[in-house]
């Protein structure tokens, strides 16, 4: 295009009775570009424009950049030629990338080791060796009851790992059957099995290559899939389902549980080879009832994001209350304490900045004693099934899972236990009827 116009600024000096026909022999080039293309004369009037220029006009581009060169006559200025270049496409690109990393952003890691909170030496201790194992490419598995933060643990390492700027995936083992945990680990091909999505998928193995891979609630993963787990990581390749070939992979792995691996070890439920595999670089959090100076901590800290999520204003806390919150045991830890610092967040009013003794024993108890509103136990009084069975029938069910939490202290593994289900199934019901 640029040689183009230097022909026809060229050829200009020739008498100005042959623009016409330069015209001519360019205009089968200037028909077919794909930016829009005028010629005007002295008077600024277009003698010439192509396709593109008449579809711009129509619809009123306004984000054009122009560049012309101009057409001389014997040493005067005789006219010019202007092409403009559309950059709608390409800002409507930049807009659309702009989003999808403000997305990424957001889906990437969501914690550092800033978000873990606490002064207890033996927190403080773990945090320390974390921050020196995410820099390492070992393996790691982090120990700990429920609701300690295990999940916060494993961003953290992987946000302050050389891995930090490529993927973090996370998977609870325990809440997918073992064929669709194959499926989703290792991925499948095209036909594998029956629904299998056309042209296969990738497994999360092969979608964190180069980064980090976290393997939740390993414990419970089945012998199948434990030999399947160590295949890759003594081979660091994968072989999706219904394939014959293998997929290499680079992965860091961290796994966490909360299950006593070395008595299932004993009993022939977890592999030891598998263990050794796993356990390279452990790391135990302690349970919040063994670090009861931190509560006041993290009280703070998750008032402050709760304010603005439940459109609340709390700023102060009774010391009362602390002390109170400090008594308790909390074994469903950090998690626990989330949900008590909710129920006493969403029974207060927005003009309330003082959060009290009272309203922290009141959602301690799991009541609403705030004038106006009915207690645990009126509403207990006032309970009438739905008409619909399956209504009714889900709220049965999910009476009877709450209160196994609630009688086992937040012990998932207990409760599934005295409720006759596999924990699996806990998990997917709990999900399900959003318990």
């Amino acid at each position: 295009m640029e040689k183009t116009m230097q022909k026809v600024a060229k050829e200009s000096f020739m008498s100005w009775n042959r623009i016409e026909e330069i015209i001519l022999d360019v205009k089968p080039l200037f028909d077919a570009a794909s930016d829009a293309i005028c010629i005007q004369n002295v008077e600024g009037e277009i003698i010439y424009r192509n396709p593109y220029y008449e579809k711009m006009i129509k619809r009123g581009n306004r984000e054009l950049v122009e560049d012309e060169r101009y057409i001389y006559h014997n040493d005067r200025q005789a006219g010019k030629i202007v092409v403009y270049h559309d950059l709608s496409e390409i800002n409507r690109l930049k807009r659309e990338l702009d989003r999808l990393n403000q997305k990424l952003r957001k889906v990437q890691v969501k914690y550092s080791f800033k978000d873990i909170i606490g002064k207890n030496k033996e927190l403080l201790k773990v945090v320390n060796t974390a921050k020196i194992a995410a820099m390492t490419p070992a393996t790691i598995m982090i120990r700990g009851e429920s609701g300690t933060g295990k999940e916060i643990f494993a961003n953290a390492i992987h946000n302050n790992s050389p891995r930090r700027n490529e993927k973090f995936i996370k998977i609870n083992c325990s809440s997918l059957p073992e064929e669709l945990l194959e499926s989703e680990l290792f991925g499948y091909k095209e036909g594998a099995f029956t629904g299998a999505r056309r042209g296969g998928k990738r497994g999360l193995f092969q979608e964190a290559d180069r980064g980090t891979l976290f393997l939740d609630e390993i414990g419970d993963i089945s012998s199948r899939m434990q030999v399947k787990l160590l295949r890759v990581l003594q081979e660091k390749e994968v072989m999706p389902v219904g394939s014959t070939e293998t997929v290499p992979v680079d992965v860091r792995i961290i796994c966490a549980t909360n299950k006593p691996l070395e008595e299932m070890i004993e009993e022939g439920a977890f592999r030891e080879d598998l263990y050794y595999r796993l356990n390279v670089f452990p790391l135990f959090i302690p349970p919040l009832r063994e670090r009861r100076e931190d509560i006041g901590l993290i009280t703070e800290y998750l008032l402050n994001q709760y304010n603005e999520f439940y459109n609340r204003n709390i700023s102060e806390i009774e010391p009362d209350g602390i002390d109170l919150l400090q008594q308790r045991e909390w074994y469903g830890n950090v998690r626990e304490l989330e949900n008590v610092l909710s129920r006493a967040l969403i029974n207060m009013e927005e003009k309330d900045v003082v959060l009290t003794k009272a309203e922290i024993a009141s959602a301690l108890s799991g009541e609403n004693v705030r004038n106006g509103k009915k207690t645990a136990q009126e509403k207990e009084s006032n309970f009438t099934f739905p008409n619909n069975l399956k209504e009714a029938l889900e709220m049965v069910e999910s009476r009877c899972i709450e209160e196994a939490i609630s009688r086992h202290k937040g012990d998932k593994n207990k409760a599934a236990n005295d409720l006759g289900i596999p924990l699996r199934t806990l998990y997917y019901k709990c999900k399900k009827l959003n318990i």
